[in-house]
């Protein structure tokens, strides 16, 4: 018995371990390499870093990361190529430890395109919290609500679905309601019903008006950002529910004590007499 609770604990402690580390390796990513490089969508100021993981060892992207002018002067031919292949751009040296690269590696990997079937989309490429933008919620929003008519004549979504986001009008109520549609379905579920519609509903309005990628892509990012706002606001209200909870048990506990307290006081009030 003890020793399947030590493995279920060993199995709980990694599998914690490897998210958080992927939730860094976004975080990071965002924070430190978004602006100059893309993940299978060319080179931008530095180079592409799809399956850059294939390509260089991990030991020389964690040096070359914190200080490629370092790594250049040491001689280091791949370096000195990758610099002048550039235009001798001038990487930032940057104050990350080994296992922070180490995530942002990691998430490079998972969302890099698979060589071997380039038309099957990475998870990145359906969507990625990491890389959403507050310009792709605002295009997203505006297409769900209808301000932004869609690039093939289709429907607006709020015709007949709506979410509980502040500042809009509540929609239609002719399909379910999608606030907590990325919890329902994930990324990969929503792009693939907005793509491939399954409902008679949806065909007859975009079979012959699909969404295009940016437009899968904002909505994408919009009922991210809408599901989030009502996981938070659910949260708060549960926390309010509990420490109300608590207030009125406590309450009730004092009440309780006070009684019993009053009592015996009164009992040896009642025997002096």
């Amino acid at each position: 018995m003890c020793k399947n609770f030590l493995v279920i604990l060993i199995c709980f402690y990694s599998l914690t371990v490897s998210l958080n580390a992927q939730n860094q390796g976004d975080q990071l990513f965002l924070q430190r390499c978004k602006v100059c490089h893309t993940i299978g969508d060319g080179k931008l100021i530095g180079p592409d870093l799809a399956n850059i993981q294939n390509r260089r060892t991990k030991e020389w992207i964690i040096k070359f990361v914190q200080s490629s002018q370092s790594l250049i002067k040491s001689g280091d031919s791949v370096a000195v190529a990758v610099f002048n292949q550039h235009n001798k751009v001038v990487m930032p040296d940057q104050d990350l430890n080994a296992n922070q690269i180490k995530s942002i590696i990691e998430f490079i990997a998972i969302n890099s395109p698979d060589a071997n079937n380039p038309s099957q989309k990475t998870p990145a490429q359906i969507f990625s919290p990491a890389l959403v933008t507050n310009l792709d919620i605002e295009r997203g929003r505006k297409i769900f609500d209808g301000t932004s008519r869609l690039t093939n004549n289709g429907p607006s979504c709020i015709s007949c679905h709506n979410v509980n986001y502040a500042g809009m009008f509540n929609g239609g109520l002719l399909a379910i309601d999608l606030t907590g549609a990325f919890t329902r379905l994930g990324a990969a579920g929503i792009d693939g019903i907005l793509r491939n519609p399954p409902f008679p509903s949806m065909v007859n309005g975009f079979g012959s008006s699909p969404l295009t990628d940016e437009e899968v892509k904002s909505l994408l990012a919009f009922l991210y950002e809408t599901n989030k706002k009502s996981a938070l606001q659910f949260s708060s209200l549960q926390l309010q529910f509990t420490l109300l909870l608590g207030i009125v048990v406590g309450l009730n506990i004092v009440l309780i004590v006070l009684l019993i307290r009053w009592h015996s006081v009164k009992k040896y009030s009642t025997n002096l007499r």
